[in-house]
């Protein structure tokens, strides 16, 4: 080999990142199995470094070809793919199976393969690769070759998350073979226009013209999502209840902040009758855009029922059905919870899916509201259960999507209940608006400057009027 020729290799960008990838797994993995790290067991010193010794063995060669010039980059491509790539699927999907409790270092090693060649490589071998891969996970994790318990086909809760694992990776390959091709024919357009525009100096004002005429509708298209999301934000903001300091009998504050410009989380608050209240809450799976076009089918089925006398769980056995019929093909789903309050009554009646457990305070006392059922969405076989609690005149009911629980600071900790219940405990006099807003600010503190992972709902409610139950 020549020096200048394998030096160049070394500066190629592909090489470092095939050969780093392959180090960073083989290193990482190393150093934790040597300090007997759950998880580690099956996997051994020799094929970590097999591992690394195949990648590195065969990225050096094939990219010193590409860097002398003797390959194009098309006859590179091809044998990158079959020398290189194949044995690499091979080996990821072997560590995969060997090691599911780092699935996720198992598939950014995957994806970042692939982002050296991205926009070079042709679109059948993002596809060939992604069947492949998925047929060698069939293999290793259905035959049990690599040393595993096989899966068997009567475990379905195994079989169900092994398919929809590997549409998942199937899918992104795809969107990879769209993007990567995409790119590759601009490019190759960019190229052609620089070229004809060497050969002829009097077309460069015509292409700035076309490249500006392309800027300008770009900006247009950002302008015009932007706008959209605003109006989104707007419409989705009007759903929510206004108004609720004419309830006069409760003290209610209700802050809702999406993690986007718009989120998954939809609550609504009514007045039955006299003394009588309804408050919903419920929690989409995802947030951003889908999260609100799930809220958006929420509010619709909920609003055919909310003025219903029906019992909150009956509401949600309807809602459940409703949605598995119209969307079950989408796999969506989410979480909720609904609430009766008779203050006439002195009764609290509430029924919920799969939501985190909602706290009644009562003298100081703090109540949960444990979950009834599944998410919404999941089963149309689900039952949902109604629980009856008494309630009092200054009783302080606080309702709350999950998002409040996984905010988290730098150090990777999360909010938590046991923080919420030491927060609850020093407010009892505090006004249900005053609460939020000392709820709210903790969290901030807490988060030290990072952003929200989830949409945030905080729903918080104080019974002014005396209740038969007092």
């Amino acid at each position: 080999m020549n020096f200048f020729h394998l030096k160049k290799t070394f500066r190629l960008p592909v090489t470092f990142n095939w050969i780093l990838g392959g180090s960073f797994v083989s290193v990482l993995f190393s150093i934790l199995k040597f300090f007997n790290t759950e998880g580690l067991e099956k996997v051994s010193y020799s094929e970590l470094a097999l591992f690394f010794l195949v990648n590195a063995g065969t990225a050096i060669p094939i990219n010193y070809q590409l860097a002398n010039g003797r390959w194009n980059l098309q006859k590179w491509m091809k044998i990158s793919f079959y020398f290189w790539h194949i044995p690499m699927l091979l080996f990821n999907a072997w560590l995969t199976v060997q090691v599911p409790d780092f699935l996720f270092v198992m598939l950014t090693a995957l994806y970042g393969s692939y982002l050296a060649p991205f926009g070079m490589m042709e679109r059948r071998y993002f596809i060939l690769g992604a069947l492949i891969y998925s047929f060698c996970l069939f293999l290793f994790y259905f035959t049990g070759i690599a040393g595993t318990s096989p899966i068997r086909f009567s475990d379905r809760t195994l079989v169900i998350f092994f398919f929809i694992f590997v549409l998942t990776i199937l899918l992104y390959f795809y969107w990879m073979s769209i993007t990567s091709g995409f790119l590759k024919s601009q490019s190759s357009k960019v190229q052609k226009l620089l070229r004809s525009s060497r050969k002829d100096k009097r077309k460069l004002s015509e292409e700035r013209k076309t490249i500006e005429e392309l800027m300008t509708q770009l900006n247009k298209s950002f302008n015009i999502i932007k706008k959209d999301l605003s109006t989104a934000k707007r419409i989705q903001k009007s759903m929510l209840p206004s108004g609720l300091e004419k309830f006069t009998d409760l003290d209610i504050r209700a802050e809702y902040i999406p993690k986007d410009e718009v989120g998954g989380d939809f609550y609504d608050i009514i007045r039955i009758s006299d003394g009588v209240y309804r408050l919903f809450l419920a929690d989409a799976t995802g947030h951003g855009v889908q999260g609100a076009l799930i809220t958006m089918a929420i509010k619709v089925e909920y609003e055919f029922l909310k003025q219903s006398g029906k019992r909150p769980g009956e509401i949600l056995e309807i809602l459940n059905s409703d949605f598995i019929e119209k969307f079950k093909s989408l796999n969506l789903y989410y979480t909720c919870i609904l609430v009766d309050l008779d203050l006439n009554k002195g009764v609290l009646r509430y029924s919920s899916a799969g939501h985190p457990e909602q706290i009644l305070i009562q003298n100081s006392e703090f109540l949960t509201l444990p979950n009834m059922g599944r998410m919404i969405g999941l089963s149309p076989a689900s039952i949902y259960k109604d629980k009856i609690l008494k309630i009092h005149a200054d009783d302080r009911l606080l309702l709350f999507s999950d998002g409040l629980f996984e905010g988290s600071n730098s150090k990777k900790e999360f909010y938590g209940e046991k923080r919420l219940h030491n927060l609850l405990s020093n407010v009892t006099e505090k006004s249900s608006h005053e609460l939020v807003e000392f709820i709210l600010k903790d969290i901030e503190r807490f988060a030290d400057g990072n952003r929200f992972q989830d949409d945030l709902t905080v729903v918080s409610l104080r019974i002014t009027k005396n209740s038969s139950g007092g």
